[in-house]
Formats: C-alpha cells, sequence, structure tokens
C-alpha cells in the first residue's frame, strides 16, 4: 500500500519536484520574512529609541541654551536656541507620528505628556521675545518634570522592543523546525529516487555524449576545411590553425604552430589597430574589424576578423580565438570606388567653399550692422549704470548714503546688467552657427528678431510690425539660416525706405499656414516697389541697383541659395500697390 502510495501520478519522480521546490520556496520566503521583520525591528525600534533618549537631553540642553541666550542676547545664541528648539520638535512628532502601543498612548495623550511638551516649547519660544529670567527658573524646573516622564517613555519603548524581539525570536525557532522537517521528507520521497533514476540514466547518457561526438567531430572537419580560424595563448602565439587559414595564408600547419600571429601582419595595417585589438580583448571584451594579412608568397588578403578571449573551466582566460571571413573582393571594389568619389568630393568643395566665401562676407556684413544694434541698445542702459554709480560716489562723499538709498542704486544696477546680458542672448541666440533644424515657434522667433532691430529702425524713421494670427504656428528649420535671410531683406528694405526718403516707412513681418505642409513668411514694405524691368532678375549673382562701393550683388543671390538648398524652401517677391513683398515658402515636413 505504501508502494501504491508512492507511486501515485500526484507523487511521480517527474512531478515530485514542484511541490518540493514549491515548500522550500515557502519556508525561505518565511525565513526571510522573518530576518527581515528583525532587520526593521532593530533600524525603527533602535531609531525611536534614540530619538526617545535625544528628547530627554534635547530637554535639558533647552535649559542650558535658554540660559546663554540671556546672558550673552547674541544672534549666534539665538540661533542656537531656535535650533535645539526645532530639534526636539521634530523629534517629538517623529515619534508621535509612529505606531504607539495603548501604554504609549496613555502616556502621551491620557497624562498629558504630549500637551507639555508643545506648551514647554512654546514657553521657550515666548522666552526668546520676553528674556525673563524668572520664566527661565519656571522652565528649569519644568524640565525635571518632562525628564522623569520621558525617562518612563524610553523605558516602556525599551521594553516593548525586547518583547517584540522575543516573539520575533521563538517564531524564527519554528521555521528553523518545520524547515529541517521537510528537507527530511524530501530525502526520502524525492532525493533518494531522483538519484536511482540519474544512475539508471548514466549508462543512456553514455551512449548519446559518444554518438554525439562523432557528429561534431565531422561539424568540426567541415569547420576547418571551410573557416578561417585560429587560436593563440596569452602572448598571441599561434597553438592551432585551421586548413582554411593555412590555405589561404600559403603557410603549412607546422610553419604556422608555435609562431607569433604577427607572421601574417602586412606592414600597410598600422600600429595603433593592433594596440586597440589588444586593449579590447585583454578587457575580456570581443574585437571586430577589418584586417591586410600577408601571404607566405608576399601577396596579401583581407579579412573581416571576430577575436574573443577564452576560458578554462575556473573563469580563467588561457588565450583568445578568431575568426576570419574573406573580404579580399569587396575591399578591391571600395578602393575602386573611394578613387571614383574622391574625384567627386573633390569638386563638390571647390563649389562649396566659392559659396562658403560668398556667406561669409554677408554673414560679416550682417554682424557689423547686428554690433551696431547692439551698442544703441546698451547705450541707455550704459547711462543709467553710470547715473547709479555716481550718485553712490556723490553721496558717500557729502555723508549723504545710506542702507536704503544705497539698495534702491545697487537694485537698478543689477537690474540694469540683467536686462543687458539678456540682450547679450538675444543676439547670440540669433547669430549662432548651429546647423541643425529644430522646432520653432513662428510667433516668439519673429518677435524676437523684432527685439533686434526695432530700435535701428525707429531710429530711422520707420515702424516694423507683425501679423502672425496663429500664436501656434511652428516649423522645423535651421534658426541661423532664416535669420540670415530675413535679415538681409529687412536691411534692404530699411536702404530702400531711406534712400527713397518715404516719410512714416513701415516694414510688415507675417506668417501664416498655406497647407498642412507649407508655412509662409513674408517681408513687406511701402517702397515703392522694384522696377518691373528689373524684378526677375534681382535673385541673380552679382546683380544690384547699388553703386559698387555699396555692394557686390550677391546678398539676395545667397537668400535664395540658403532657402533653396538648406532650408529645402522657396523665394519669391512681387510688387504690392505701396511696396515689394518678399515670400519664403517653407516646407514644413519633419
Amino acid at each position: 500500500m505504501f508502494k501504491k502510495f508512492i507511486d501515485f501520478s500526484v507523487f511521480s519522480l517527474h512531478n515530485r519536484y514542484i511541490p518540493a521546490l514549491t515548500l522550500i520556496a515557502l519556508f525561505s520566503a518565511m525565513a526571510y520574512k522573518n530576518v527581515n521583520d528583525i532587520m526593521i525591528s532593530i533600524n525603527d525600534d533602535g531609531k525611536i529609541i534614540n530619538i526617545s533618549g535625544r528628547q530627554r537631553m534635547l530637554s535639558q540642553k533647552l535649559v542650558i541654551d535658554a540660559k546663554n541666550y540671556l546672558v550673552l542676547q547674541s544672534p549666534e545664541s539665538k540661533k542656537q536656541l531656535n535650533k535645539t528648539i526645532k530639534l526636539m520638535e521634530n523629534s517629538h512628532h517623529f515619534l508621535l507620528n509612529r505606531e504607539l502601543s495603548k501604554q504609549l498612548k496613555d502616556i502621551y495623550y491620557s497624562k498629558g505628556l504630549h500637551k507639555q511638551i508643545i506648551n514647554y516649547l512654546t514657553e521657550f519660544k515666548e522666552l526668546i521675545n520676553t528674556k525673563d529670567q524668572k520664566q527661565l527658573n519656571y522652565l528649569r524646573l519644568h524640565s525635571n518634570e518632562i525628564l522623569i516622564k520621558l525617562d518612563h517613555a524610553v523605558q516602556i519603548y525599551e521594553n516593548e522592543n525586547i518583547t517584540k524581539m522575543q516573539k520575533l525570536k521563538v517564531r524564527e525557532d519554528y521555521i528553523f523546525l518545520l524547515t529541517i522537517m521537510a528537507l527530511l521528507f524530501e530525502a526520502v520521497f524525492i532525493f533518494y529516487p531522483a538519484a536511482k533514476k540519474i544512475k539508471e540514466n548514466k549508462e543512456e547518457l553514455k551512449a548519446q555524449i559518444k554518438l554525439r561526438t562523432n557528429e561534431l567531430q565531422n561539424s568540426i572537419d567541415i569547420i576547418d576545411k571551410n573557416v578561417i580560424y585560429s587560436r593563440t595563448d596569452l602572448k598571441g602565439i599561434i597553438t592551432y590553425a585551421s586548413k582554411a587559414f593555412c590555405t589561404i595564408s600559403g603557410y603549412s600547419n607546422d610553419e604556422l604552430i608555435g609562431k607569433p600571429h604577427n607572421i601574417v601582419r602586412h606592414l600597410d595595417m598600422p600600429k595603433s589597430a593592433f594596440k586597440d585589438l589588444w586593449e579590447t580583448i585583454e578587457k575580456g571584451k570581443e574585437w571586430v574589424g577589418e584586417v591586410k594579412n600577408l601571404k607566405k608568397n608576399g601577396d596579401f588578403y583581407w579579412v573581416e576578423a571576430h577575436i574573443s578571449p577564452e576560458y578554462d573551466l575556473q573563469g580563467n582566460r588561457i588565450g583568445y580565438a578568431a575568426i576570419r571571413h574573406n573580404i579580399t573582393d569587396k575591399k578591391t571594389l571600395e578602393k575602386l570606388n573611394t578613387n571614383l568619389e574622391q574625384k567627386i568630393q573633390k569638386e563638390i568643395t571647390k563649389n562649396r567653399q566659392k559659396d562658403q566665401k560668398i556667406f561669409e562676407n554677408e554673414k560679416r556684413s550682417q554682424i557689423s550692422e547686428m554690433i551696431g544694434n547692439i551698442a544703441h541698445q546698451w547705450r541707455q542702459p550704459l547711462n543709467m549704470i553710470s547715473t547709479c554709480a555716481g550718485g553712490i560716489q556723490l553721496k558717500q562723499e557729502h555723508g549723504l548714503l545710506d542702507e536704503k538709498s544705497l539698495k534702491e542704486d545697487t537694485d537698478k544696477i543689477v537690474k540694469t546688467t540683467k536686462d543687458l546680458s539678456n540682450t547679450i542672448d538675444s543676439f547670440s541666440s540669433f547669430l549662432s552657427s548651429n546647423n541643425h533644424k529644430e522646432r520653432l515657434n513662428i510667433k516668439d522667433f519673429l518677435e524676437g528678431l523684432k527685439n533686434i532691430v526695432q530700435d535701428n529702425l525707429h531710429d530711422n524713421g520707420i515702424n516694423l510690425l507683425l501679423d502672425i494670427p496663429d500664436k501656434n504656428l511652428e516649423i522645423n528649420t535651421i534658426k541661423s539660416d532664416l535669420t540670415t535671410v530675413l535679415l538681409h531683406i529687412i536691411y534692404n528694405s530699411k536702404d530702400i525706405l531711406l534712400e527713397r526718403g518715404i516719410e512714416k516707412g513701415f516694414l510688415k513681418l507675417s506668417a501664416q499656414k498655406e497647407n498642412d505642409n507649407v508655412v509662409a513668411i513674408k517681408i513687406e514694405d511701402n517702397g515703392k516697389g522694384i522696377d518691373d524691368k528689373i524684378i526677375g532678375k534681382i535673385f541673380d549673382p552679382y546683380f544690384t541697383t547699388k553703386h559698387q562701393s555699396q555692394g557686390t550683388g550677391m546678398g539676395l543671390y545667397i537668400c535664395q541659395i540658403i532657402v533653396s538648398k538648406r532650408l529645402e524652401g522657396y523665394i519669391s517677391v512681387t510688387n504690392t500697390l505701396k511696396g515689394a513683398k518678399f515670400i519664403i515658402n517653407l516646407n514644413n515636413l519633419t
């Protein structure tokens, strides 16, 4: 009957491990929880006992700090007294926020220790203002009464902690006993039958190993013939070389074994490549790279190498293994393509250099304008700083400088210098050479541009208007390039308005969404427009209506290049009833 019970399906050898492991896991979890509870109890209760004990110390320290304060009446002694009051308040609230036993609740609430401590601390706060020696004497006597009650509370904390630890110890003993019983049960019903089954499977496993060993040897022979494979010791001495390695290098196996692997090193390979290789594999990592190797007959071949460390059963590094793939044909083709690409790239670089020189000249011109704007915007703030500084000096010389007026003047100087710094930040942002696209809010961007140029325009009698109906309109673009284009058109329009003596001249910047993929930015003036005979030529290189001393005629041409090639958009111009309107259509796809 016992044997029949053992053979029952639930207790079959195959299925016994699940309940056994579950039982072990259950007791392990119980033991872990008990240990965790003990650690938590030690940590929390120890902290509580420590803090409750610190309250006793603080109740006495308050009297000492109060006495020092009444004697010295210095800011430092006052600060120290406030600090001690705060420490005792925090300690008291920490203890009350913990879960209290019935006995502790009775001490703090029913017997009034909580209220006594609060009143005690309140009287010390009042003492800071009253500075009454009699009140200090009263508090010194009251401190002894609170100290006695705090001693009682600490003793209760310690007793409760001892009781709790005893309960946890008893629970630990029960868990240990149950675990021993479970292990004995598992030894009889699981491990002994399992050992018997393992012995039965051992012979079958030996037969399988022999079969798989033969199959593996066949696979190794195939790999040996077709894979460029080698192994070395820790110093790079070859300990194994596949037949494929011998074939491609032209060396026999005997000529390779025992030789350093650099026997196939080609002089074209830089030492830095092998330095990186050794640094990588000596750190226990795999190195992957392309290597040019030397054949025995002086010829060469290229391989893609994968080199990684090898370890023994104890985890000690014993050497390195390398698998290589022949890429000679690939490298030959790459060299042909590289030569062709270099020729093409050389011509492209020449053209880019020409455009870059033109762009840099245009940029210098704009920077000059921007510096003028900075000087203009700084003039008034600098006068303000100078006035405040002079006023401070004058008041000091005549003995009229007081703390209030000094603070007011220095606050003005600090605020003004902050405004100057913000001005520089604004100009720096628009002069940034970042060539990456970013998401711009059109309204914020154009308002920033307006802040830069409006004072210059205003001084020349030109009003700058903004018209952006959609405040949330955004676009992906290169900010510095868009800034360059808009500033050039704005300064061109300013020159036209001044040259033609336009009274009440204005510039209008507007932006709107043309469709889901296009945003249009428009710059319109009232400068009487562009002659119909030349309006179709203004984007041509070297075309200008100005005198040679005033420009080269490359500005609008560069604007067109920037918009079309860098911003992926289109720029055009048309005449209105009052003047000219430039339209920049920009692709808004991400």
